[in-house]
């Protein structure tokens, strides 16, 4: 049973109830006009559980992965206010709820139970000085189709990924305009990182940089006091120890990262000279993360299909997605999150978490129409042209998998972190011996 109509004031002090209740804001200090990211400090999990509390305050269904234009245009507003919001639940009124036990199980208390690989990402201190050049990467016997190289910055193995003219996007009925049209881009040869960057090796670089400015921790992932975030920060720093992961999440995904603080890494990874992370469109040491041709080509291959694995829906077996329920409190160790190395998500080339468990940023700027436009089947396409947000793919353990689709495609503004946004690196294949 949907709600009648109600009168637009109504609506607006009923989301704005909502939106204080979640994010635990006095109802005073709130108004119409502020931005969800940059003013109230939301994430993806916050999202989520926002709309699924007007959900079950106006009894109405908000759909969070639908082709319809109207609330396309309206969800991928930057900046995202509360305004959006009201104006979303106004769209969708008369609309019938419906439960949500499809999308969102009970989480593991302890997440992480399928098989798993070595861990070989490195914590510690890396010195510049003990890298000559040719040993940037060095060769691993491969148990996946394609050569594997360990990076001696961080341990991270890393997958070459080979030269191939590559479909993308979606042309099923559940794509979204964005993933429209299928198009083919030449893609050369590249190493993608075979895991996530886990907190250990994002460790490992924040303690082998040196005193840094809080300029630059700031940027990339220390948060306000404020924030009540930070109870989930899963790195912290001690006088006598540096830089380490909270006890229990040393192999679990970097998170809370902003675009800023991936690419940082992604340079240092790379022996480049990282300090210059803000160099957004620098060539050719402007980042190292992937672009989204080559995320997408990694995850799934070269011929479009729904998942890494194929069409078939997945399983609890397959990825770590739908994971949040509704008023759960988390301790950051209690975060539903899948070690980096566990078999999850896994792609044809032996990709770890290419669907679901964290988020990932990816190089280009992100827009609606790019997939729309000449500059993307131009070969090793990325989106180069400056927007307000930076692109981000994969889905996560708090959405629903249907985000979790390789072609999905959505973007956040480059300071936003989230507690299901991660990265992955790439690396350049001139850099091999």
């Amino acid at each position: 049973m949907s709600f009648p109509a109600l009168p637009q004031i109504e609506i607006e002090q009923k989301v704005l109830a909502v939106v204080s209740e979640e994010l635990g804001i006095p109802f005073k200090r709130l108004s119409l006009s502020d931005r969800f990211i940059e003013d109230l400090r939301g994430d993806s999990l916050d999202t989520i559980g926002l709309l699924m509390e007007l959900e079950e305050t106006f009894q109405i269904t908000i759909p969070d992965d639908t082709s319809d234009p109207a609330h396309k245009e309206i969800f991928t507003r930057q900046p995202f206010r509360i305004s959006d919001l009201v104006e979303l639940v106004t769209l969708h009124m008369g609309t019938q709820a419906v439960p949500r036990a499809d999308w969102f199980r009970q989480p593991k208390t302890q997440p992480g139970t399928g098989q798993r690989v070595p861990f070989t990402q490195l914590d510690g201190i890396w010195k510049r000085s003990a890298l000559t050049e040719p040993d940037l990467l060095v060769p691993l016997e491969s148990t996946v189709p394609c050569p594997v190289w360990r990076r001696r910055t961080d341990g991270m193995r890393c997958i070459r990924i080979p030269a191939d003219t590559v479909m993308l996007g979606s042309d099923l009925p559940a794509a979204n305009p964005d993933e429209q049209p299928v198009h083919p881009v030449e893609l050369d040869s590249f190493l993608i990182d075979a895991e996530p960057v886990s907190t250990t090796a994002y460790c490992r670089f924040l303690n082998s940089v040196g005193q840094l400015p809080e300029s630059f921790l700031t940027d990339w992932f220390v948060l306000d006091p404020e924030d009540d975030r930070d109870v989930h920060m899963l790195i912290q720093h001690t006088a006598d120890y540096g830089w380490q992961p909270l006890l229990g999440t040393d192999t679990w995904p970097m998170i809370l990262v902003s675009w800023y603080g991936a690419n940082a890494y992604s340079l240092w990874a790379n022996n480049r000279l990282w300090s210059n992370y803000r160099d957004e469109a620098g060539e050719p040491e402007g980042s190292f993360l992937p672009t989204e041709a080559q995320w997408e080509y990694a995850a799934r291959g070269a011929t479009p299909r729904t998942y890494p694995w194929g069409d078939a829906p997945p399983t609890p077996e397959k990825l770590r997605a739908g994971l949040h329920r509704q008023q759960v409190n988390y301790a950051a160790q209690t975060l539903p999150l899948s070690p980096v190395n566990e078999k999850l998500g896994m792609s044809p080339f032996g990709l770890h978490h290419m669907a679901g468990n964290v988020w990932q940023w990816c190089r280009d700027w992100y827009a609606e129409d790019f997939y729309q436009q000449p500059e993307a089947t131009e070969p090793n396409a990325w989106n180069h042209n400056p927007t307000q947000v930076r692109s981000e793919r994969g889905g996560s353990w708090v959405g629903p998998h249907v985000l979790c689709r390789s072609s999905y495609r959505r973007g956040r503004p480059p300071i936003a972190r989230g507690r299901c946004l991660g990265f992955r690196c790439v690396s350049s294949v001139s850099d091999l011996p």
